[in-house]
């Protein structure tokens, strides 16, 4: 059974303190999600396969997030054809 597909969007926006960052949207509501960097930074300067594991843990956890907002589970490969059409 195929489900609806909602819009997938990856746009810029300002913040309430005047910086601009990379948001998310799925049929026009914001995904509230995002990386930590300060913390990707200092898992980095711990090493190649501490990175690596800490890298896997975002992705999983996007994942999540984006299988809860769409109401659905979505896969890896899934996110990168979204990214590529614009429909997930």
């Amino acid at each position: 059974m195929e489900t609806e597909k909602k819009t997938f969007e990856t746009k810029m926006r300002a913040n309430s303190d005047g910086s601009v960052e990379k948001a998310i949207f799925i049929n026009g509501e914001l995904l509230d999600w995002s990386i930590d960097i300060a913390s990707l930074m200092e898992a980095k300067k711990m090493g190649p396969k501490f990175f690596k594991a800490v890298q896997q843990d975002i992705e999983k956890h996007y994942l999540e997030s984006v299988s809860e907002m769409v109401g659905r589970h979505v896969t890896l490969e899934e996110l990168k054809e979204a990214i590529k059409t614009g429909f997930i």
